[in-house]
This record gives structure tokens, C-alpha cells and sequence, in this order.
């Protein structure tokens, strides 16, 4: 089969050269159109519930939320895990299902077994799915923030909520907007008690004229005539005066008004769960979130677009920070450090090859496997689903050196029984001599790209999230592999039929200088070793047991340590820290970081948003920094100063510093935000926190333990209002009361 199709590729060699054309030209245009991510698609289907229990701590939110949602979903066909965290006012519970289930199938599995949850749920808590989005979807952070701090934080997230954040759920692709900083605005009736005594009106009936103060209706239609107008009731509120206008108590002589017993204006939201800083200045943080499949680097654009159309309609004391953390900084350096790699490796093939070969066509005709066998590679991405990423970019990377073998085995031989026929007394015609120098070589050829292909196949055997990584490496190394293999059984035999039959390097009787004294080397090594072949061995034998020794004391990691130009500073205070002392304490935080050599700008949020399925307490505290990639120094170096300054300014306090994505991955891998964990489970938490507290201080001594955090830290200093039942009953007053 593979003489036929060296033999088809020689008769129709315009054929295959338009081919080859119509293929490159092809492959490079899908090339500059597949989706850039900085990993592979790593989105197990997962469904996570967001259930808001305002006013309960993590104990209560465990027992009387928690408990019941995980009950109901534990079982359910095709989940394979459930994981949850239960913070103050809020639960998240991720239902993770098996890699084959389709994530709208998931969802609709999720949604049947809530309405079995509800039930059983406090009255007005009521449990959410979240968006679907990507698992690494957090693809950056914008800031708002007032210039002189003239505007205040609460007015600044009114502004955001109502022009910037809806304008970017537009977007398509974005799935998420999470804001945090300053508070929603909310209408607020705040009740005077003496009033009440004074109109005799009971908060229940407050409560009930509010509900009814803002609604709309139709009335049908009135005929007049040939015309038939509709009727609407436009009840709706526009302002705080007409909710204050609504009648509490109807009276023919003096009705009873919201106004007359309660003083009615707009303020923030009374239950604040989290703040935000920008740049060291208050301000709102808003995180993007990206659907699954979407091109980060094109989403990012389109936001960033976006943001340039808003920043014309800010007030004038507003601006909006778009570096505060982008995930497309970090896909960007990563391809261009894997470009850099290919083009490297490629010049090195261009010098190697000509150095050789000391010809320029033989050259020519072996790096024209490289471009082939990339874009055929990119096809095949295309058909595939695969997008641009570090591993798959990493793949091809190591190929690239091996993608001229093929190719070169071929042209060699075929140099060599040119230049043998024409010196030869009766030389054949060069299509025949080119059709049996191929023949020759396409065995070895074969074999040879088969075995190191079969290397990689390891890679397919691994399943879950670690086949799912490493997988599209050996994607794009056997795919290249097998294309390079092709373009030598086709393209290269038609290029040698064009290009070497008339060379004046096939007249020459010898080869060049450097592979002649390199066969002259080979020949006196074979000598060596068939003179001392025990020596040789046992040589062999302990550098292999040596290999050996130094591989197996070496450290290992699940994935290097990735420079991302940017790095995640992490502050936890002890439970019960009220927001107001978490924010003084972010704001510090923010100072000492924005004081460092090296560091550009700063997003911090305290606490959490509403709806953020990271479900952490007032008392945490995250701040990202991204770096000045025009500063001299290293991220070592910058890191070192952060960490060092931080346990200066704050002794005692739990810290950390890492990256926002690796950060990411340990939560993806483990559910715990962090490179190494130790999980300890039981009934009872006063024992738990006990036990975690002895692990904790045997760790800390560990060479190259650097941050130490314990987790959850769930019991929060709280006030018990226990009523007595009897006293109650004795005075005709029910709990609620």
C-alpha cells in the first residue's frame, strides 16, 4: 500500500503540490481561528446550587440548608461526586456528574430533586442553580473606583448594577458578572414603633401594604366606538413618595399612609457581606465569568471593548481599571514562550540539517515537513473541538524536532541513489530511481515514527482530570507524527523529483566534510565496543542504576509552578470578625502590597457578593496583584518581599500567597484551595477543630511549609436568643412575634 501511494504521489505530482498548497494555506487559516485557552477543557459537567439564608451562621446554614440539598441530590443518576460549603447567610453545593453526561441533562436532574428540597427548607429560602460556566471561567477582574474617593462606595455599585454590569451579561459568552464593594441599594421603610402604638397598626399590616404598594394590572379594554384602547394599572413604584403614599389602613376620615408611621428612603442593603478596594482606594470588583468553549482571548477583547463604549458615559470623578487581573495576559505569555520554543527549535533544524547536508535544496525539501504537518495538525484540532493551549502548544513544541525525520530519511536516501546513478555506466530514468530510494525506506520509516508515537500512548490510558490535562499532549505530538509521516510518502518524493534530479551536489562522489568525519567516529566506536563489550555494559548499567537513584529521590508535582504575572495574597482573620475590622484589615493589606517593587495594580475583595458561589466568611480577605512585566525583578524576588512584609505588618494572622489559577486547580482537583491538603472528618466539630489545630502545629516546623491555613473555621462568635416557651404561651405571643 505505501508503494502505491509513493507511486500515485510521483504520477500526479501537480496534483499532490496543489494539494499540499490548498492543504497549508488551509491549515494555517483554521490555525489563526481555533479558540485560545490557557488549559485544556477541564469542565466536568457540574451543577451548583446557591441558596441565600440571610442572617444564619455556617451551623445553622449546615443543618437547615446544607443537609437537606445534598440529601436530595446524593443518588441521583450519573453523580459521581458532591461537595459542599456552608459560609454565613449562604450554602453552595456542587453536584459533580460523570465526564460523558450532557451538562443540560445535568441540570434538569439537579431541578427535579430541589422541588423534593423545598420542603424542607426555612420559609423564603430558596435554592438557585448558578449559571454555566467554565471551571477556569474567572477571566478577569475590573475595578470602579472614584478618583479623590468623592463618590461613595454604595453610589459607585448603583452605577455599576444599573449601566456596566448589564451591558456585559450581554456580552456573548460571558455567563457570569459578580460584583462586590459598596452595597445594593434597596427602598427601605424603616417603622417608627411609637407611630404604630399612636395609629394602632401592627407591623404585619405594614408589611402586607408594602407587598401591595407596588404591582401593575391590566383592565382589559374599553370600548369607544370604532376604537377598543386597553387599560393598564401602572402600580408600579417610580419613587420613594409613592410608596410612602400607600395606604396602610383605609379610613373614610383620615386613612392611615406608610408615610404616617414610617420614614421611607433609599440606603444600602442592611445585611453587608462583603467590600472591595481598588488600586488602595474603596470601590466595586466586578469578575467576569466565561461560558465553556469560549475563546478567552476573544471574550477578553470584546469585554475590554465593551469598557471603553461605557467609559464614555462615567460621571466624571469615575474610572474603570481593566488590568487589575486578566487570565489572556497569561495565555499570551504562555503561547509566545511555546512560540519562541518552536521557532527556536526550528532554526536549530534549519542549521542542523544544512550543516549535514551542505545543500540547500535537500534542506528545502526536508523543513517543508514542518509547515505540512502543522497545519494538518491544526485540522485536525479543528474537527476535533481541540483549542490553542499550553499542553496542546507544548505538544507540538516537543515534536517539532521530530517532524524533519521522516522526511529526511527519504531525502538522504534518495540523494544517495541519485548521485549512485549518476555515476552509474547505465543510469535509469529519476522517477524510477526516486520511486525505489522511497520504496527502500518506507519500512524503517514507518516503524520508526510508529514506535515513538507509541510512547505517548500511555497518556490515553490516564482517566478523570489528569487524562483529561495531559491527554491533548499526546494529541498534538502523534497527530503532527503521522502527518509528518505523510507528507514524506507524498510531498517529499515529488519535491525530489523536481529539485535533485538536475543538482550539481548529486555529481559529487563523496559526502561533506562534517558527515564524513562523523562516520569516521561511528566507525571507530563500533570498534570500541566490540573490542570491550563488558566494559561498555556494565557502563551502561550504572549510569541507568545511577539515572535510576536520582530519579526516584527527586520531588514531583501534578503541574509546574506557572508564572502567570500575577499572584493571589489571601488574609483570614479569627471567626467573628465583624466586615468593618476585616475591611481595615484588607485596606492595610492592600497598602503593603501596592508599596512593592514590581507590583502595578491591585483588586481586593473582603468578604463575598451576592451570589458568588465562594461562599467564604467577613473575615477573608483576597487580593490580587498583577506584576510590571517591565520590572527587573523576578516573581521570586517580588513574592519574597510580599510574604515578608505581610508577616511583619500582621504576626499571627493565617496568610498565604499563590497564583489565582493555581489557585483554581487545587480547588478543581481536591475542593480545597491549596497545593497540599489534610482532610479530617467526624461528628464532632469542637473535636475536629481540636485535631486540626495538633495537626496544624506539627506541620508548621516542615522545611518549605510557606502558607499554613486552617479551614473551615465555622464557629463564629454569635448571640442565642432562646425563647421560653411557657412565658410565651402564658402571654399569647408565638415565636415569630
Amino acid at each position: 500500500m505505501l508503494n502505491r501511494l509513493i507511486a500515485f504521489s510521483l504520477r500526479n505530482r501537480v496534483l499532490v503540490a496543489v494539494l499540499a498548497l490548498g492543504v497549508a494555506a488551509y491549515g494555517t487559516m483554521e490555525a489563526l481561528r481555533l479558540p485560545i485557552d490557557v488549559l485544556p477543557d477541564l469542565n466536568r459537567p457540574t451543577v451548583t446550587i446557591l441558596t441565600e439564608a440571610h442572617g444564619l451562621v455556617p451551623e445553622d446554614v449546615e443543618q437547615l440548608v446544607t443537609r437537606f440539598i445534598e440529601q436530595a441530590v446524593n443518588g441521583s443518576t450519573g453523580v459521581e461526586r458532591v461537595r459542599s460549603v456552608s459560609g454565613m447567610g449562604l450554602s453552595v453545593v456542587f453536584v459533580e456528574f460523570d465526564w460523558d453526561v450532557d451538562i443540560y441533562k445535568s441540570r434538569q436532574i439537579v431541578q427535579e430533586k430541589l422541588q423534593l428540597a423545598r420542603a424542607q427548607l426555612p420559609p423564603d429560602v430558596v435554592p438557585m442553580m448558578a449559571p454555566i460556566a467554565s471551571i477556569m471561567g474567572q477571566i478577569q477582574l475590573l475595578g470602579v473606583r472614584s478618583v479623590g474617593e468623592r463618590t461613595e462606595p454604595t453610589e459607585i455599585r448603583a452605577f455599576v448594577d444599573q449601566h456596566v454590569k448589564p451591558r456585559l451579561l450581554s456580552l456573548p459568552g460571558v455567563a457570569q458578572v459578580v460584583s462586590i464593594g459598596g452595597a445594593p441599594r434597596q427602598l427601605q421603610v424603616m417603622v417608627d414603633a411609637d407611630r404604630l402604638r399612636a395609629h394602632d397598626v401592627s407591623l404585619d399590616e405594614v408589611a402586607d401594604a408594602v407587598r401591595k404598594a407596588n404591582a401593575a394590572g391590566s383592565g382589559g379594554f374599553l370600548n369607544l366606538g370604532p376604537k377598543g384602547p386597553m387599560i393598564s394599572v401602572t402600580g408600579l413604584l417610580r419613587n420613594e413618595n409613592d410608596l410612602a403614599a400607600a395606604v396602610v389602613r383605609e379610613d373614610p376620615v383620615r386613612p392611615v399612609r406608610i408615610g404616617d408611621v414610617a420614614e421611607v428612603r433609599f440606603g444600602p442593603a442592611a445585611i453587608r457581606t462583603g467590600e472591595a478596594g481598588v488600586n488602595g482606594s474603596p470601590g466595586v470588583i466586578l469578575v467576569v465569568f466565561k461560558q465553556p468553549d469560549t475563546d478567552t482571548v476573544d471574550l477578553t477583547e470584546r469585554v475590554e471593548a465593551e469598557i471603553e463604549a461605557i467609559r464614555a458615559t462615567l460621571p466624571a470623578d469615575l474610572e474603570i481599571e481593566t488590568g487589575l487581573y486578566r487570565q489572556a495576559d497569561f495565555i499570551h505569555r504562555a503561547i509566545d514562550n511555546v512560540t519562541d520554543a518552536v521557532r527556536d527549535g526550528s532554526i536549530l533544524v534549519v542549521l542542523i540539517l544544512f550543516v549535514f547536508l551542505l545543500n540547500f535544496r535537500t534542506t528545502a525539501i526536508t523543513l517543508t515537513a514542518i509547515p505540512l504537518s502543522l497545519a494538518v495538525t491544526a485540522l485536525f484540532f479543528r474537527l476535533a473541538g481541540i483549542s490553542i493551549n499550553t499542553m496542546t502548544l507544548g505538544g507540538l513544541a516537543v515534536a517539532i524536532g521530530a517532524l524533519v525525520d521522516d522526511a529526511i530519511v527519504d531525502v538522504e536516501n534518495v540523494f544517495r541513489r541519485l548521485r549512485q546513478n549518476r555515476a552509474s555506466e547505465a543510469p535509469r530514468t529519476p522517477l524510477s530511481v526516486i520511486f525505489r530510494a522511497s520504496s527502500e525506506v518506507r519500512k524503517p520509516i514507518l516503524i520508526g515514527t510508529l514506535v515513538v508515537a507509541a510512547v505517548y500512548l500511555p497518556l490515553f490510558a490516564l482517566s478523570g482530570m489528569e487524562g483529561r490535562l495531559f491527554t491533548p499532549i499526546g494529541i498534538a505530538y502523534i497527530v503532527s507524527i503521522l502527518a509528518s509521516l505523510l507528507v514524506s510518502l507524498t510531498v517529499t518524493p515529488v519535491l525530489c523529483s523536481w529539485l535533485l534530479p538536475r543538482a550539481r551536489a548529486t555529481a559529487e562522489p563523496t559526502d561533506g566534510w562534517l558527515v564524513r568525519n562523523i562516520k569516521t567516529g561511528a566507525e571507530w566506536a563500533i570498534g570500541l565496543g566490540l573490542r570491550h563489550p563488558l566494559r561498555i555494559a556494565a557502563l551502561i548499567v550504572a549510569l541507568d542504576v545511577v539515572g535510576l537513584a536520582v530519579l526516584w529521590t527527586r520531588g514531583s508535582e501534578f503541574l509546574p509552578a506557572f508564572n502567570e504575572g500575577s499572584a493571589q495574597i489571601n488574609l483570614v482573620l479569627p471567626p467573628g470578625t465583624s466586615l468593618e475590622t476585616s475591611d481595615a484589615f484588607g485596606r492595610r493589606l492592600e497598602r503593603i502590597a501596592m508599596d512593592v517593587d514590581g507590583v502595578l495594580t491591585g483588586g481586593r475583595r473582603t468578604g463575598r457578593a451576592e451570589g458568588d458561589e465562594h461562599a467564604e466568611g467577613v473575615n477573608f480577605t483576597e487580593l490580587i496583584v498583577s506584576f510590571d512585566p517591565g520590572s527587573e525583578r523576578t516573581r521570586e524576588e517580588i513574592l519574597g518581599e510580599i510574604r515578608a512584609r505581610i508577616a511583619e505588618e500582621f504576626p499571627g494572622v493565617a496568610t498565604s500567597v499563590e497564583q489565582p489559577l493555581g489557585h483554581m486547580l487545587s480547588h478543581l482537583l481536591s475542593g480545597v484551595f491549596a497545593q497540599v491538603a489534610v482532610k479530617i472528618s467526624g461528628p464532632d466539630l469542637p473535636v475536629l477543630r481540636k485535631a486540626a489545630a495538633e495537626v496544624e502545629a506539627a506541620l508548621r516546623p516542615i522545611p518549605g511549609v510557606a502558607d499554613l491555613i486552617v479551614e473551615p473555621q465555622v464557629l463564629v462568635e454569635q448571640i442565642e436568643v432562646k425563647p421560653r416557651r411557657t412565658d410565651l404561651a402564658r402571654l399569647g405571643v408565638d415565636v415569630h412575634h
